[in-house]
């Protein structure tokens, strides 16, 4: 993992409230590939977010009147994620969850397979991804890109956000069942195993993706997003990450499992400085 990784001095913030005292630094790309950033790329992005919201507005009107008419709240779901440079903006989802459901002291930020907030339509709704088609307003707006690394709370960010944040992107295409892997963690130790396990190796596959990426490859991974395609979580984990998912119902062994990961990581962030 060592070699994939180059530290960043510059936090911004974000590293400091990721949940870990040992990471305070975020890592970056040793690079990044001219298409990140470029114009062409933004334009595709343009081009195809107004004629997605052209094409899905029906269906995204149908969703609205859906959501408000089946559950109390409001269709819309806002939060601030990190993008571009560390900056924070607010990502638009249709709301899949009740309002007022978090339990209470859970302090929960990540959703289960089977989580008891969701309601009846939001399960499709996440199945079948229309809970993201708010965000082609974040790719007209300039935030969101079709294809970067997913963006992040802030407590939950490790990787130096270089390019725009996608829809989509190699780690969401590896990690595509997610909520499935974290069925079974206990409530307790779901942050920790989403910090110091998830979102580190979602940040190996972002890097790969920062430093290669150009016009196919965006398009192999939107297709992959797609068709469903590609590997599935557990082949995206790195060797040690699976002795996390053995041990996951053992509550005492998930603990010392979340310490070890967070050494090792901090190792790796002092070896790479």
């Amino acid at each position: 993992m060592t070699s994939l990784w180059s530290v960043s001095g510059d936090s911004r913030g974000a590293g400091k409230k990721a949940g870990n005292d040992d990471m305070e630094q975020l890592f970056r790309p040793r690079y990044l590939s001219p298409w990140c950033m470029s114009r062409q790329k933004r334009f595709f992005d343009i081009v195809l977010s107004l004629a997605l919201l052209i094409l899905f507005m029906p269906l995204m009107l149908f969703v609205y009147l859906l959501i408000k008419t089946t559950s109390e709240g409001p269709a819309l779901f806002r939060q601030e994620r990190v993008g571009l440079n560390q900056r924070g903006f607010v990502i638009f989802k249709f709301r899949t969850m009740r309002v007022h459901r978090y339990r209470a002291g859970s302090g929960l930020t990540v959703t289960r397979h089977g989580d008891s907030r969701m309601t009846h339509v939001g399960v499709v709704l996440r199945r079948l991804k229309l809970d993201e088609l708010p965000q082609l307003i974040n790719v007209l707006r300039g935030e969101m890109s079709f294809v970067g690394p997913r963006p992040k709370l802030a407590e939950h960010e490790h990787l130096c956000m270089l390019c725009r944040p996608g829809i989509t992107g190699a780690a969401t295409v590896e990690f595509s069942n997610e909520e499935r892997l974290l069925h079974g963690v206990p409530d307790e130790s779901v942050e920790g195993y989403v910090v110091n396990v998830l979102n580190p190796e979602k940040c190996r596959l972002d890097i790969q993706y920062m430093e290669t990426a150009n016009f196919t490859s965006d398009l192999k991974i939107m297709m992959r997003t797609v068709f469903k395609l590609g590997n599935r979580s557990r082949s995206a984990l790195s060797a040690d990450a699976p002795s996390f998912l053995s041990a996951r119902h053992d509550k005492g062994s998930l603990r010392v499992f979340e310490v070890e990961r967070a050494e090792s990581l901090a190792e790796d962030a002092r070896q790479s400085a």
